[in-house]
């Protein structure tokens, strides 16, 4: 994925570069100005940025359940009824029955299930209402 974007920031990039070659030096028609190009091109850079860093970032966040307990290894039940294993539990105070909003990355195991690295407790609310 990430090579993709890396080729179309690229694309983008060049066809911007192409896109100043089609005039002399400073004289181009309908009265715009050299810079009015590279202010195009530096917007169209900003925004692949952009469009990458929020790509990038999409499986980042927070997710919100019920913690439980099974085989030792903290889970997480969250409300679409998926269930995740815990990666670095010890980051945070957890208790198993307690609906918390946690924030971290969400990671597919090779094995198919989900799994939650947590960084941080974003909220408490209590015992999970059954």
């Amino acid at each position: 994925m990430q090579a993709r974007w890396f080729r179309f920031t690229i694309a983008l990039s060049l066809s911007a570069a192409a896109a100043f070659g089609q005039y002399p030096a400073g004289t181009s028609p309908g009265g715009y100005h050299s810079s009015t190009g590279i202010a195009i091109g530096a917007g169209a850079a900003a925004g692949a940025g952009i469009g990458y860093l929020v790509l990038r970032n999409h499986n980042r966040g927070k997710v919100t359940g019920c913690l439980q307990s099974a085989d030792n290894a903290g889970r997480l039940l969250d409300d679409n009824q998926k269930t995740y294993a815990l990666i670095n539990p010890a980051a945070v105070p957890l208790q198993t029955g307690e609906r918390v909003e946690l924030r971290g990355k969400r990671i597919r195991q090779s094995s198919g299930t989900f799994a939650f690295e947590i960084h941080g407790l974003i909220k408490d609310y209590g015992p999970c209402q059954q």
